[in-house]
């Protein structure tokens, strides 16, 4: 079994054994023969007497002491583990050996499947049976989370069947909708898109009865409201046909829909209202019919275009932006207003010079009076508010700072459209998806170019992006490519933030975010950040302008647009207060864009109307207290109709399930109605007062002396 250095001593007739013999005859004279032999075979061969320790020159030649010197011979140049290892393997066989081996050092759970291994070659099936006792044991011991604990999960059962399913590739997943509930961003805009257009005309007819109800209440007639309803109803049939003509080139926003019908219900009312008033009011100071339908439209005149082009102006404003669908908007708004300003202008002085005072059949024209008992309250408020006018302006300044304070400490913004649908089981699944599988759900693709390779610096950053996914890696030209896939919808808020830290990358040589971040990033930059920062000031700026310019003054123009922006704040706490603290409800970023700019455009209405008549009393030779009561008393109650007809066309979008139109709707609802019933009546006049013949300034009015 193994050449042995024992038989190399005796069998081999070397110069190495020729000297041994010679050592061992000369030194077995003295030492003895075992003695003898352990000093040759050192002297002979080098140090080897070691190996022949216990053993004697009697047993030289036996077998075993043939073995014990090889195992010592290899016991130097090896390993004594190996040795023992050779002999046991050689004693019981390698697979017993191998057996018993495992079968001592395995854990117990793995022993039963040694024999798979070993004896029948099988060690797939021995794994297979393995994982499966493993996932039994674990799982009698730590439960999986199930559909019935996640609260959310739950809810979404049919039955007890519930599933995540991932589809790839280009073909269209077959799923049975009864119990499936698909999950993506193009669902749910899509169901967005379905709650809008189901729900305009269930609006417009709402819209339309409330508007009848209002005018019926107003007038105490049946044929003025039937006839304004009339044409204002056509005003916005006319109005759909245009943008329906014109969708092939310029696609509607649902916005402009939505915003168009209560702008031209409330403007169309309001100016009709003002006419047909000013129409009695003259009839019943003795002017034939023709007089005073010129003196209607003659007030009208001034009152109506003034309104008519702030209104254009603000509204249009949307039109200056560079985002097509933003443009719409403003297009859809500046052709509601030209509609209602060409029938106001045509349509109501036709109808005042062929049916006189018929329109207000079945009363005569002598019992119009328009609700005098309001007139009178109003006579209270505007003494009480000239008696203390300084007073009033602190109050409603300091309760405007501090409501100034609340907005900006409690506002809360959210640009995902998605927040704003109702909850569907589709919105209730994306949120589960994304709550409790976000390693696997990619519900938006971000893309970064880079002019040069990203090295693992940007792809380790890459990777620590919150709602990391994955991403993957391509060339195009010269140019290098990142899709990075982010469990975040296409419309989610985070993308803003993710463009932000993504923009750390460009000292790597990101040239461009392109994808889902880019166009968040572009809606936020040019449409609220645009407002905030340019659109405003310049909607003010040409608001001031052209009231300056058709009221000829310069301070009024300025206190008018003060206050309205004043009952936007007022109305923007109250949003705030009741949808966000009360209802739970985040301020969808374009409820302050639209409330701003409609509250401009439509709220300048009610003061337009005061101020051109008390202008129109100044001119006539009354003093500016007496002016100022004169005005705002006879036309106080068509103010305050014209308020609540807004308020009612704002409010009838309250009935959409989608929260941005119930936040617009009911705001501007409660500020046209603060403006007209608070503002108008008490803070107006008291400003007024104090300037007095400042209001007119650089104007020179004739007055007569207080």
């Amino acid at each position: 079994m193994y050449a042995t250095y024992g038989a190399a001593l005796l069998n081999y007739s070397t110069p190495q054994t020729a000297k041994f013999l010679q050592y061992y005859r000369n030194l077995s004279k003295t030492y003895g023969v075992d003695a003898a032999v352990r000093l040759a075979a050192d002297e002979a061969y080098g140090n080897v007497s070691w190996l022949l320790e216990g053993i004697t020159w009697r047993d030289w030649a036996a077998e075993s002491s043939i073995d014990l010197v090889a195992e010592r011979i290899l016991s130097a140049r090896l390993n004594s583990s190996l040795i023992q290892l050779a002999r046991n393997v050689t004693e019981l066989g390698v697979e017993k050996y191998l057996y018993l081996q495992l079968a001592s050092r395995l854990p117990l759970a793995l022993r039963p499947y040694i024999p798979y291994v070993l004896c029948v070659n099988e060690t797939g099936a021995a794994t297979d049976i393995f994982r499966e006792s493993l996932l039994r044991n674990l799982t009698s011991e730590y439960p999986p989370p199930t559909m019935y604990t996640i609260p959310q999960a739950e809810q979404l059962l049919y039955g007890d069947l519930y599933a995540l399913a991932i589809a790839e590739g280009t073909g269209v997943p077959k799923l049975n909708y009864s119990w499936a509930v698909p999950v993506s961003t193009g669902i749910l805009m899509s169901q967005f898109t379905e709650i809008v257009t189901s729900e305009v005309p269930d609006i417009d007819k709402t819209t339309a009865i409330v508007m009848l109800a209002i005018l019926l209440l107003v007038f105490g007639t049946l044929i003025a409201p039937l006839v304004v309803l009339a044409e204002v109803g056509l005003s916005y049939l006319a109005l759909l046909g245009l943008i329906y003509l014109i969708s092939p080139y310029m696609p509607p926003y649902y916005l402009s829909v939505y915003i168009a019908a209560p702008v031209v219900f409330a403007l169309g009312i309001d100016y009709n209202l003002l006419l047909l008033g000013r129409y009695a009011e003259e009839r019943n100071k003795g002017a034939e019919p023709a007089k005073a339908v010129s003196a209607a439209v003659g007030f009208g005149k001034r009152a109506v275009l003034t309104s008519a082009a702030v209104a254009g102006l603000a509204l249009g404003s949307f039109g200056f932006s560079i985002l097509p669908f933003m443009q719409t908007i403003g297009l859809a708004l500046a052709l509601s207003v030209i509609l209602v300003l060409a029938t106001s202008f045509t349509a109501t002085p036709a109808l005042m010079t062929v049916m006189g005072d018929r329109l207000f059949w079945p009363r005569k024209i002598e019992e119009i009076r328009l609700h005098e008992g309001r007139s009178k309250l109003l006579g209270r408020s505007v003494d009480f508010a000239l008696k203390y006018s300084k007073i009033l302006l602190i109050l409603f300044v300091i309760i405007t700072l501090i409501l100034i304070i609340f907005i900006i400490n409690n506002i809360r913004i959210t640009t995902n459209p998605i927040s704003a649908m109702p909850e569907t089981k589709n919105k209730e699944a994306l949120r589960i998806a994304q709550t409790y599988f976000r390693n696997v759900t990619a519900l938006s693709t971000t893309y970064l170019v880079f002019t040069r390779s990203p090295n693992n610096t940007v792809l380790g950053y890459i990777t620590e992006i919150p709602y990391y996914t994955n991403y993957t890696i391509f060339t195009k030209g010269k140019y290098y490519i990142i899709s990075l896939k982010l469990s975040l919808t296409s419309t989610s808020d985070e993308l803003i933030y993710i463009y932000d830290n993504l923009t750390k990358l460009r000292k790597y040589g990101l040239l461009y975010i392109g994808g889902d971040a880019g166009w968040k990033h572009i809606y936020y930059t040019y449409i609220y950040l645009y407002f905030w920062h340019f659109q405003l000031y310049i909607i003010l700026l040409s608001v001031i302008l052209a009231l300056m310019v058709a009221l000829r003054s310069v301070m009024t123009p300025l206190r008018l647009v003060a206050t309205v922006l004043m009952s936007m704040v007022w109305g923007l706490a109250l949003n705030i207060a009741l949808f966000q603290i009360v209802g739970g409800q985040l301020t969808y970023w374009l409820q302050p864009v639209v409330l701003t700019t409609l509250l401009v455009a439509v709220g300048t209405d009610y003061d337009v109307f005061i101020v051109s008549r008390i202008r129109e009393e100044v001119e006539r030779g009354l003093d500016d207290r007496s002016a100022i009561r004169t005005a705002i008393v006879t036309t106080g109650p068509i103010v305050t109709g014209a308020a609540l007809i807004l308020a009612l066309a704002f409010l009838s979008i309250v009935q959409s399930q989608l929260t941005v139109l119930q936040q617009i709707g009911a705001t501007v609802a409660f500020s046209a109605i603060f403006d007209a019933y608070i503002v108008r009546p008490l803070l107006v006049p008291a400003i007024m007062n104090l300037l007095a013949k400042y209001n007119w300034w650089p104007s020179k009015l004739h007055e007569r002396p207080r």
